[in-house]
């Protein structure tokens, strides 16, 4: 394993040994780079606790100075689900969050059952869980990651149906040439190859969100059906002439 992954998941084990010390854990995750590892040493730490009930905020303040974090910032405001900061802990930022068991699976048949929401944040969500490492909780997690492997038809449809939006650049190729266009050029090419990456995430019954551009030959190695040599040929869009890239 990569000595960056390692270090990332022993600063997790004693997180979740500082917390179990003081709060009734259900579960613990690592997910991210040090779940998947492929961690590098820029790679921070995500650490997702989950509880019956949030504890006191100052239960966080004694979970962090017990492991030696410093610099703490709060993670958004806290909510009666979810409460977490992040911190510095042996040169890794940190984030440390706390979740109720109850709001994960109301969020997961938001998504699998009712599909009221379906973007790229909800995804991430979604995705870094799947993804996930338990160090605690292993039975409950592997439930969770057991719904979300089976990706429902009606999901699949709607990633389909939400992401089918290509802009015509090879109709307005003229016009745009004339004008003081070329970023917007850019920006509607990288929404096309991000669309068409999402067409493709969900009739591979994967799950997609925007920060799979960062490891996106990574992606489509994961893709049963998908165009010869698309990596190479999506790269190549910000390469080519305007005219050429728009063809």
């Amino acid at each position: 394993m990569h000595a960056a992954t390692e270090h990332l998941r022993e600063v997790a084990r004693r997180i979740v040994d500082a917390a179990l010390e003081r709060v009734p854990l259900r579960a613990a995750m690592v997910v991210g780079s040090a779940a998947r590892g492929d961690a590098d040493f820029y790679s921070d730490l995500d650490l997702l606790l989950y509880v019956d009930e949030l504890p006191p905020e100052r239960i966080l303040a004694e979970i962090r100075e017990t492991v030696g974090g410093t610099n703490p910032i709060r993670k958004n405001e806290p909510t009666e689900h979810f409460c977490g900061e992040e911190f510095e802990v042996d040169d890794v930022r940190t984030e440390v969050s706390f979740m109720t068991v109850a709001r994960v699976e109301w969020r997961l048949d938001q998504l699998l059952e009712r599909l009221e929401e379906i973007d790229s944040p909800v995804q991430k969500v979604l995705a870094g869980m799947l993804e996930g490492l338990p160090l605690h909780g292993e039975e409950l997690v592997e439930r969770w990651q057991a719904r979300m492997r089976d990706y429902p038809e009606p999901l699949r449809r709607a990633m389909v149906e939400r992401h089918w939006s290509f802009f015509p650049l090879w109709y307005h190729g003229e016009a745009i040439a004339a004008r003081d266009a070329e970023l917007w050029r850019l920006d509607m090419l990288l929404e096309a190859a991000f669309n068409l990456l999402a067409v493709l995430a969900g009739l591979n019954r994967l799950y997609f969100r925007r920060s799979e551009l960062k490891r996106m030959r990574t992606l489509i190695a994961k893709m049963e059906l998908a165009p010869p040599s698309l990596a190479d040929r999506l790269e190549s869009l910000f390469q080519l002439e305007p005219e050429a890239a728009a063809a």
